[in-house]
């Protein structure tokens, strides 16, 4: 049976309680401040993701959340399930693909000026592969996308290190997967320094553009 052109991007959230997100931005900031970067974040990817004809967009996040599942109508606004990351990343690519979906893709809400281009390659690759990484600049991976899933696929990997996009590239190859990366890289805001990165991007959203001014520094 020939694969479903469709393609399913879930943003992955967490609700922005603050001292429960963005705890490493937060010793910079204050939890209170972290929590509103997690939400405006959220809510500026969303808006990008939306705006594209190219996919169908879903927004998972941690718990009920009034104002994303607002944004998020239609049924587009769905609870991730699972114990631990890789197990409701894998949770949801599962159920993606289990809707028809020929190929399920996942980013991040804490990277908002994620490059189209990364997740053009994601999808082009996963014409061949059955997982596709977007790299981080951090050693992580800003997307993952898959059109077949392994229960192992993410076996023995340990979270938020600077060689977790390896050990993810290798659990996914251990479990009989066929697992790529993209040529393009994005980053990750986790820190104040990311955060005046950030600033500086171009197609913010204005109501994120606003609250980052604070955080602009002059380039020389």
């Amino acid at each position: 049976m020939s694969r479903s052109p469709a393609i399913a991007v879930a943003l992955f959230a967490k609700a922005p309680r603050a001292g429960m997100v963005k705890t490493r931005l937060a010793r910079d900031l204050s939890a209170k401040a972290a929590a509103e970067f997690q939400r405006l974040s959220t809510l500026a990817t969303w808006e990008r993701l939306v705006g594209s004809l190219a996919h169908d967009a879903f927004l998972y996040c941690d718990v009920q959340w009034a104002e994303f599942e607002a944004v998020a109508d239609g049924g587009r606004f769905r609870l991730q399930r699972g114990s631990d990351l890789g197990q409701r990343m894998r949770l949801c690519l599962e159920e993606l693909l289990g809707d028809g979906y020929g190929k399920a893709l996942i980013v991040g809400s804490d990277a908002p000026t994620l490059p189209w281009a990364q997740l053009g390659e994601a999808s082009e690759a996963l014409d061949s592969a059955d997982v596709v990484l977007g790299p981080s600049e951090d050693g992580g991976f800003t997307l993952i996308g898959a059109t077949r899933v392994a229960a192992a696929m993410f076996r023995g990997v340990t979270w938020s290190r600077p060689d977790t996009r390896r050990a993810c590239m290798a659990a996914a190859q251990d479990a009989g997967l066929r697992a790529v990366e993209t040529r393009t890289k994005g980053y990750d805001v986790d820190t104040l320094s990311g955060l005046r990165r950030l600033a500086h991007d171009a197609g913010l959203p204005a109501s994120l553009e606003s609250w980052l001014l604070p955080y602009r520094e002059p380039r020389s």
